[in-house]
């Protein structure tokens, strides 16, 4: 193992560590609050790191899987990330700028190669492939919620609320996977790989349908005051 790709194992397990921890304390105080917000800035720059070394270490030691995994990771990062700066998105008087783009198109590439490499595996008996399936599928997913705002405007207020949290708790989910697979290994692989992303889709569903419901009644009492 050479010096350089030690340096990239040491940034990626420090920033996956860092995210995980951050991200935990994120989750953990009032969204909004100056420990929610520093924490959160943690867990970004962690994450970044963690991602980044990522690509490093998945070309240095040529892995396919690792390195579309990265691009996958980062893009659900990024756009929880991106999501504060648009929140004006909805009344049309900001635009997105170059990177929002990037953030929709590029890994879009990338998690179609997951899902074509999660179908083929498959088909080859393979089924650790259903994995390229799973995280290919919600990629696209995000991409297509992500550049559809660009075309058609939010309608909600709120908006950017629901995909900075389905972005940072989707990426965290990411962060969580990583260390279960690194650090497990008395369960089978697709057990490990998936069963994070079942329960985290929950969460965020959940999350979603309250804040929803929460917005929708305080619209109505305002309507109701008025």
């Amino acid at each position: 193992m050479n010096t350089l790709f030690t340096v990239f194992l040491i940034l990626h397990i420090g920033g996956g560590g860092t995210a995980l921890t951050a991200g935990f304390i994120a989750m953990l105080n009032v969204k909004g609050s100056p420990i929610h917000r520093t924490a959160g800035k943690f867990f970004f720059w962690g994450m970044t790191a963690s991602s980044a070394s990522a690509v490093y270490l998945s070309l240095a030691h040529p892995n396919s899987f690792l390195l579309m995994i990265a691009f996958f990771s980062y893009q659900l990062v990024a756009i929880g990330y991106r999501s504060l700066y648009l929140k004006k998105l909805f009344t049309g008087t900001i635009k997105p700028k170059t990177v929002d783009w990037l953030i929709g198109v590029i890994p879009t590439i990338f998690n179609i190669s997951i899902l074509v490499w999660g179908l083929y595996n498959v088909f080859q008996k393979n089924y650790f492939g259903f994995t390229g399936i799973v995280f290919g599928s919600i990629g696209l997913m995000y991409s297509f919620n992500w550049l559809r705002r660009f075309f058609i405007l939010p309608k909600e207020k709120q908006h950017w609320l629901f995909s900075h949290f389905q972005g940072f708790g989707a990426a965290y989910i990411a962060a969580v996977t990583a260390f279960l697979v690194v650090n497990i290994n008395f369960l089978p692989p697709l057990l490990v790989w998936l069963s994070p992303t079942v329960v985290g889709a929950i969460i965020i569903t959940l999350t979603t349908i309250k804040y929803k419901k929460k917005f929708l009644q305080n619209q109505e009492i305002k309507y109701i005051t008025d």
